[in-house]
């Protein structure tokens, strides 16, 4: 193998300026987060999709670095190609498997992040357009936490108020297209399942069942009295056709649950709201760093 001084020297200077870009961004980046935090340490309120947002920002820093991995690998790979310029016929291929190895694998993982990616930011679409249509119920009396968290999962939004607490579980789902390429918005529910334009499932049914029953658990040991947590599973964007009614949870399109809720009966006094609003307002403090 023969070294050439001279062209080892230009590659490296070309690739360089890259180098050194990147370490300013990222040293730049750190020192902006440093030099200038939030005036306030914390957040009242969790706002809704907080967990995917998070998800969402962990998602972004793993494409940027696998990007610069699929980048950068191959760029070595050449470096080390001129640097070495062999004569045999061997070498060049091992480089060429080593760099489509590298782009296999980068390119897999890139893919998948995606994937990752679209699915998250669909939720968090979903919970944040829930979240709006949900703030309307403040002016009858209710109070909105979003995002609560538990150990290992969060419950997307609890209302409070005198006409009952309720937790609302958002599933957001692309809508289909049938064959003249029209989109399909409808969604039955059985009582027991959802079906869907591409076949009937459970998705959030036993989810939001839970979540009502961890809530329901929760309050009650926190505030030393019963408290029943209404479980409603909303689809965003579909028109729910209620076949059956269920006693257990309520399927309902974002925009019905104002009226569900707002149509119901008064029947938690103020001051077990209070109490209720208290435990709440402590676990959905939020703090900012």
């Amino acid at each position: 193998m023969h070294f050439n001084l001279n062209l080892s020297i230009a590659v490296a200077l070309c690739l360089l300026p890259v180098a050194l870009a990147l370490a300013v961004i990222f040293r730049k980046r750190r020192e902006q987060r440093a030099a200038r935090p939030a005036p306030f340490k914390e957040l009242q309120r969790r706002p809704a999709g907080e967990a995917l947002r998070l998800k969402l920002e962990t998602l972004d820093e793993q494409l940027a670095e696998s990007m610069y991995g699929l980048l950068f690998f191959p760029m070595t790979i050449v470096f080390g190609l001129f640097l070495t310029r062999p004569k045999d016929s061997i070498t060049p291929i091992i480089f060429f498997i080593a760099s489509a190895g590298s782009s296999i694998f980068f390119g897999i993982k890139i893919y998948k992040l995606t994937h990752s990616r679209t699915n998250c930011r669909l939720g968090y679409d979903g919970e944040r357009f829930v979240g709006e249509e949900l703030s309307k119920l403040i002016r009858v009396g209710f109070e909105i936490y979003h995002d609560v968290p538990f150990d290992g999962f969060n419950i997307d939004h609890v209302l409070v108020g005198p006409k009952g607490v309720f937790i609302v579980e958002t599933k957001t789902r692309s809508k289909s297209m049938d064959k003249t390429g029209d989109k399909q918005y409808q969604v039955q529910f059985d009582g027991k399942s959802l079906r869907w334009p591409w076949g009937a499932d459970r998705h959030g049914i036993e989810q939001a069942k839970s979540n009502g029953r961890t809530l329901s658990s929760w309050l009650s040991s926190a505030t030393g009295e019963a408290v029943w947590a209404v479980p409603i599973l909303t689809l965003p964007g579909w028109l729910v056709q209620r076949e059956l009614p269920s006693d257990e949870i309520y399927v309902l399109n974002p925009k019905e649950i104002y009226k569900f809720c707002a149509s119901e009966p008064e029947k938690i006094p103020e001051a077990q709201i209070r109490r209720i609003r208290h435990q709440l307002d402590q676990k959905c403090r939020i703090t900012i760093g």
